[in-house]
């Protein structure tokens, strides 16, 4: 193959490699690439067993709970947000278990910051905590009635329970985003002077961020507490949820929140497998993750949840490497002649990456006579241009008809009926 077309080369470039991922080299331009404050490896703590199972009509069995939690250890995330010990009992029966399995991850429990809660995770052994406490001043008064010298005392009293009792503890601030930077740098710098959390999360609860608030934002609260870990927890309003996350990682997160298949109250958090392949390709950031286990982890917690995103989500939805259009599969083929790449990375990146197979084609209306070509050369059949035309033509029609894609025995019915009259 030619790897030099017009002085662009595809040798030892970030942004191509063969049979894995081609993606835009403008990503890697010193204008875009080195304005980033992205650290070189990002944690994923996931919150599915917690957040996840606030998603309309999903519940969590004991067994079924335990079962996601070993799939996200030995998918490789960092940390595990188990649930809240107090919501309800096989909850707090499932944390016994739990933390007898030896996983990999870091098990949290996610508590108020409230006696209870602590005493809960304390009897049960947790060893790992967030202590979340709205600081949006508005909620705090007109929710929880409390002012602000209240609010920063419930939330410092909570963490030296924690710290007593040898517990780490990261702080989560709920509703931070809409706060304002004043106040936000006001309660943070009272609460952070008398204790020490192990990271502050920043949260845009309700989805009201831009991408470049977000940035904005997280390099700000970077530039007051440059030795505090900060991490991002953010929901997927107006679709920005992705867009959000990244922004958050190029402004210097150590760690994202995610779930699988995007699964949260509302619009959903952060699909752990977006993040995880868009920072390893795209931001060249490492994770823990392996990529390769993503689509069967996501398919199991399908069964669990019984939640089926639709068939376009990114990465591990259904269609997401499936292609129909004619122009799409002649190029594919084209690139493949030409040694672009044994799977032709027309796309972002290979199937083999998260576990699955190859790239699907299929026949319907919109298909060309390349496609045609492909299912012959599957058949073992072999047809002139004439006759594939006249196949392509009836499979137009017939998807037409039945409003969808033609199954491959159905073409082999089509070829041989054409083959046979010709």
């Amino acid at each position: 193959m030619d790897q030099n077309y017009e002085g662009v080369s595809l040798e030892n470039v970030p942004y191509y490699q063969k049979d894995r991922f081609w993606v835009s080299p403008m990503n890697y331009l010193p204008e875009t690439y080195e304005i980033s404050n992205a650290q070189k490896k990002i944690s994923i703590h996931d919150v599915t067993l917690r957040d996840g199972e606030q998603t309309p009509h999903v519940v969590f069995k004991l067994d079924e709970r335990l079962q996601i939690a070993k799939a996200l250890s030995d998918l490789g995330v960092d940390r595990i947000e188990f649930g809240m010990p107090t919501v309800s009992k096989d909850i707090y029966e499932a944390f016994k278990e739990v933390l007898t399995m030896d996983l990999r991850a870091e098990i949290v429990a996610f508590l108020r910051a409230h006696p209870d809660d602590l005493k809960a995770a304390i009897e049960l052994g947790v060893k790992s905590v967030i202590i979340e406490h709205t600081v949006n001043p508005y909620l705090c008064k007109h929710v929880y009635n409390v002012d602000h010298a209240a609010t920063v005392k419930r939330i410092v009293d909570a963490f030296k329970i924690a710290k007593e009792n040898g517990l780490k503890a990261y702080f989560m601030g709920w509703d931070a985003s809409r706060a304002g930077l004043d106040y936000l740098k006001k309660i943070y710098s009272d609460i952070l002077g008398k204790i020490a959390p192990d990271a502050l999360i920043f949260v845009d609860t309700f989805w009201v961020m831009t991408p470049w608030a977000m940035l904005h934002t997280v390099k700000t609260i970077k530039g007051w507490f440059p030795e505090l870990p900060v991490e991002v927890h953010n929901h997927n309003g107006f679709g920005l949820g992705m867009a959000n996350a990244m922004a958050a990682v190029v402004g210097g997160v150590s760690c994202v929140h995610t779930s699988l298949l995007g699964l949260g109250e509302r619009d959903g958090n952060i699909a752990i497998d977006e993040v995880a392949v868009a920072l390893e390709i795209l931001l060249k950031v490492k994770t823990n993750i392996d990529l390769s286990q993503l689509n069967r982890i996501c398919k199991l917690a399908r069964n669990i949840s019984r939640f089926n995103p639709s068939g376009t989500k990114p990465v591990t939805g259904d269609y997401y490497f499936m292609m129909e259009p004619g122009v799409t599969i002649h190029a594919i083929e084209k690139a493949r002649e030409a040694g672009l790449g044994r799977r032709a990375i027309i796309g972002a990146f290979a199937p083999e990456i998260i576990g699955k197979k190859d790239v699907e084609y299929l026949l319907g209306k919109e298909s060309g006579v390349a496609t045609i070509k492909v299912f012959l050369e599957r058949l073992g059949l072999k047809a002139t241009d004439e006759q594939m035309r006249k196949m392509l033509e009836i499979v137009k029609e017939e998807s037409n008809i039945i409003k969808g894609t033609i199954s491959e025995e159905e073409f082999e019915f089509i070829a041989r009926r054409v083959l046979k009259r010709n």
